[in-house]
């Protein structure tokens, strides 16, 4: 995947400039209806002028009503037009709002799809959901509020200089002074407040990540007694997130407020001088004095809103920063695909692999797998078991050598391909929120009662799912605590049961079920892998003494190969550790 060349807060605004172009006749229509805003309320000011010196004449004499009110009405008519256009423009700014933000967050779901395994095992999980979720959030309230209200404001500043001029060269000279010394102040405070910005959605994402651990680990920190060292770690974490939310932000509206008051002050005292010598008049001078009032608020609010803009780039950046992270390699562009069913015949030829670059973890790895054996991975922790089977199904790539499914090359499969022939029970459960008939069927969705139910009989699960308040169709998910975990890993068992791959993958399936559920789910797991080329991860190892091939790993070495009897005559590694375990 290509990067962005475009890096910071200006890249990041041009990118979101872009996803917001799929809206491009709302934004046509938002920008029409901020100018017509805008130009009705600039006008305002010169009708009153009108209205004003009409009436100075009349001093001290009955005027007739009917003479201003045709110019009231023509008032009245231009703020009520302003009201409507900002109504419709706000309206439609939430629709551009959303558009982006939906866009933005299905271009994230993709993008998780397709980053690879190394990237989401180095990242905290509540990071990466707080930029899915208060980052883009931020980013959508910017997009609904501030950026409309600085396009606002800048169309009010440009245009009242523009009026001012046109109602008073001399007079407008002062705001020509103070324009030039509030962008310095603004400048300069946001130039100091700008990497405190990301500072503070990172810490957003710390603090996700730590609470989300420390409310699903919860038994455990008090089982161990772990309170005072979360909490400390939570003040650690929350004073960083308040050292990083007091900015400079503060000062800027104090400092332009107290240069736009001074420069109030003066064009009442030049003007009221100017008056008094007959210069300007006073329907011009109540106009200057009103432009100059209403110069100020967008000056100010103007630069309070750059600071919100400027928390919404840094979430757009963080956003910006996942969008752009390395993909997982492509497939072949002329992928190889097994006609059918796959036989199950894998082999490994001389495979190097290593998280880290320069540091193999495995550096020849040899080994064939026929169709339908049983192959035992044991070994110490540590020792690459896991590993092995996740460069099997190509959650990471291999540095060197080749893995065969029935003679093809896997790197040159694609991976939905490679996958779908083969399932896998890991030792940690996943369910999601659902049904148990949904959460079994997750292999098959189209599956009917009936094989849902014929599988959770094979898994030895159909007894306590009766037992449920609703059955098959009880809704549960990964943290519920209707089930135990030693359940939750029967229906883990069920799901690849209903699928039926050519390949299992075990990787410790038993090491969640008591020990008479498991001599029940053995023998189930026994007839559901007749047939099937099965991997087995264990570390009891009596549950793979029948297993056609034990391989023993060290190191991401294979170090011995055979069956239970020949690796205990052997007397080596596997001796040694089935001694110890059952001593």
């Amino acid at each position: 995947m290509k990067k962005e060349k475009k890096k910071g807060s200006r890249g990041s605004f041009v990118r979101l400039m872009r996803y917001m172009a799929g809206s491009r006749r709302l934004v046509v229509l938002v920008v029409c209806m901020l100018i017509c805003s805008t130009v009705f309320d600039i006008f305002a000011p010169k009708v009153i002028e009108n209205i004003t010196d009409s009436l100075a004449p009349l001093e001290g004499t009955v005027f007739s009503l009917y003479e201003i009110l045709p110019k009231l009405g023509v008032l009245v008519a231009l703020y009520i037009l302003s009201g409507i256009c900002l109504y419709f423009s706000r309206r439609s700014l939430v629709k551009i709002a959303e558009n982006t933000a939906y866009s933005l967050r299905q271009k994230l779901q993709k993008k998780l799809q397709v980053l690879p395994l190394s990237f989401l095992d180095s990242q905290k999980r509540g990071d990466v959901l707080a930029r899915l979720t208060s980052d883009m959030v931020t980013l959508t309230n910017v997009i609904q509020t501030n950026l409309s209200t600085l396009f606002t404001k800048i169309l009010t500043i440009v245009g009242i200089l523009v009026m001012m001029l046109v109602t008073n060269v001399w007079l407008s000279l002062i705001f020509f002074i103070m324009i030039p010394l509030s962008y310095i102040a603004i400048r300069i405070i946001t130039g100091t407040t700008r990497k405190l910005f990301k500072s503070q959605q990172e810490a957003v994402g710390e603090l996700n990540g730590h609470i989300e651990e420390m409310i699903s680990g919860h038994d455990v920190m008090r089982a161990f007694n772990y309170e005072e060292t979360a909490y400390d770690t939570m003040s650690t974490i929350n004073k960083k997130f308040f050292r990083s939310s007091r900015t400079w932000s503060g000062l800027i509206t104090p400092v332009t407020t107290l240069l736009n008051n001074l420069v109030y002050i003066a064009v009442c005292v030049l003007g009221g001088l100017l008056s008094i010598k007959g210069v300007v008049s006073l329907g011009t001078l109540t106009a200057f004095l009103i432009y100059a009032y209403n110069i100020s608020s967008p000056i100010n609010t103007f630069s309070t809103m750059l600071n919100q803009v400027q928390a919404g780039l840094a979430a757009a950046d963080r956003i910006f920063d996942l969008i752009d992270e390395e993909n997982e390699s492509e497939d072949d562009e002329e992928p190889l695909a097994l006609p059918g069913t796959a036989d199950g015949e894998v082999g490994f030829e001389h495979v190097s692999f290593g998280y880290v670059p320069g540091r193999l973890l495995m550096k020849d790895v040899s080994f064939k797998a026929e169709p339908g054996q049983v192959f035992a991975i044991v070994g110490p922790s540590g020792a690459g078991k896991t590993t092995l089977v996740n460069l099997l199904m190509r959650f990471y790539e291999i540095n060197g050598g080749s893995i065969t499914l029935d003679g093809l090359d896997t790197a040159r499969m694609t991976r939905t391909g490679l996958r779908s022939h083969m399932g896998m029970v890991l030792q940690d459960t996943w369910l999601f929120s659902g049904t148990v008939h949904e959460n079994i069927a997750y292999g098959r969705p189209d599956a009917t009662r009936e094989e849902v139910i014929e599988a959770a009989k094979k898994a030895q699960c159909h007894s306590f799912i009766q037992k449920l308040p609703q059955g098959y169709d009880t809704e549960i998910n990964d943290e519920t605590g209707a089930l135990s975990v030693g359940e939750k890993q029967l229906l883990s068992i069920a799901r690849v049961v209903l699928a039926d791959p050519e390949i299992l993958i075990l990787d410790e399936a038993t090491s969640n079920i008591d020990t008479r559920t498991e001599v029940m789910i053995t023998a189930a797991m026994n007839d559901m892998m007749k047939g099937h080329t099965t991997f087995m991860i264990a570390h009891r190892l009596f549950t793979i003494k029948n297993a056609d091939c034990i391989i023993f790993m060290v190191d991401g070495d294979i170090k011995e190969v055979g069956t239970h009897e020949q690796l205990m005559a052997r007397k080596g590694y596997y001796a040694e550790l089935y001694n110890s375990s059952y001593a």
